[in-house]
């Protein structure tokens, strides 16, 4: 195989869902949500720079499983979660 051919990652169509965020959240949740739809979408929180971790890979037509542990204090935790 050649050098070219063994970095190749295979990519296909993604379905992120991520949550509203409520006119009427307190502006921490806004925030810590703003960031975790970002996180989610990108796969790397722009707040703490956590990455995402793919759990389990997702089957052709099927979902698969992702996790990303953002650091301590990062407003994406909410209270530290």
């Amino acid at each position: 195989m050649s050098k070219a051919r063994r970095g190749r990652r295979r990519t296909g169509r993604t379905l992120v869902i991520t949550p509203t965020i409520p006119d009427d959240a307190s502006p921490e949740l806004k925030d810590a949500l703003a960031i975790r739809n970002a996180a989610t979408a990108t796969g790397r929180c722009p707040s703490c720079g956590a990455v995402a971790k793919i759990v389990t890979p997702p089957t052709p037509g099927g979902a698969g499983e992702a996790w990303m542990a953002h650091e301590d204090g990062c407003p994406a935790l909410l209270g530290g979660d």
